[in-house]
């Protein structure tokens, strides 16, 4: 049996597991019923977990291929597929990557040809306030589209590209020495078959085959739609909650935090395949 229960967010997307305790190995029975409930809420909360690493990345391993940081290896012995992500300083360098502020809404790793199926993040520390999740549900700022804006998008591929110093810091992009990948506008799901709005504000730079003018309004009229609070479900962190979301139809976005206090989170990637 599976044991555990589901408690719907009340948002467009998420919800919380209870009754279940990641330390110990899930069966079979308890798998299949936790991955029809990712397919159908999108993003999972597990409140009150107390895991270590091993244990993420046992659990993890049951929906994908792991894989850690691309762009930085840890550096003080850990695992190598959990990547962590702290403001936490030592000898003044950030022991993790995005250490501070907040992050604009993002799909992880579109600039890849093989984007990420998905993610697991645990935290570890928390700020008193702030730091929170925002995760916008694709499916949804899609099917909201008037029709014909959806043919539209539906026909076009999209730039993504991503460098943290560049866009994070300053705004910009810069293609030349950062990694990119074109992708459609609109993803369909491989295992649901639904379409899914697959633009974002900190990476996606352009629509392939328009002009700069025509492509910025566009790009400036979707976004609005996939950042819409109506889309959205806003979680609070706290020590011990494992999240994990299905990449392939949300996006995510972080609010700002005090830079006096620690945050610490370790993030397992989900090795995706070619959007289509």
């Amino acid at each position: 049996m599976t044991g555990f229960s589901i408690h719907p967010t009340g948002a467009a997307l998420g919800a919380e597991i209870r009754d279940i305790d990641l330390r110990t190995p899930c069966d079979a029975e308890t798998l299949v019923a936790l991955r029809a409930a990712w397919l159908d809420h999108l993003v999972l909360v597990f409140r009150d977990q107390n895991i270590t690493e091993d244990d993420q990345i046992r659990f993890a391993e049951h929906f994908g291929e792991t894989v850690g940081a691309r762009s930085k290896d840890r550096t003080d012995g850990g695992d190598r597929r959990l990547m962590l992500i702290s403001n936490i300083r030592e000898n003044g360098e950030p022991i993790g990557l995005l250490p501070d502020g907040e992050l604009m809404f993002h799909s992880d790793s579109v600039f890849l040809e093989k984007p990420l199926l998905g993610a697991m993040l645990y935290a570890e520390e928390i700020p008193s306030t702030g730091g929170n999740t925002m995760f916008a549900n694709m499916y949804d700022a899609f099917d909201a589209l008037p029709e014909k804006l959806q043919e539209r998008l539906s026909g076009l591929q999209a730039v993504n590209v991503f460098d943290y110093e560049t866009q994070v810091r300053t705004g910009r992009f810069d293609r030349a020495k950062a990694p990119h990948a074109t992708h459609p506008a609109v993803r369909t799901h491989p295992e649901t078959g639904r379409k899914a709005l697959y633009v974002n504000r900190l990476m996606t730079e352009e629509f392939v085959g328009l002009d700069a003018g025509d492509s910025d309004a566009l790009l400036g009229t979707v976004l609005a739609q996939a950042e819409n609070m109506d889309h959205v479900y806003e979680h609070v962190w706290r020590v011990g909650d494992l999240v994990m979301w299905d990449n392939r139809c949300t996006q995510h976005a972080r609010k700002d935090f005090p830079g006096n206090e620690r945050r610490l989170l370790r993030r397992v990637g989900l090795e995706g395949d070619r959007p289509y």
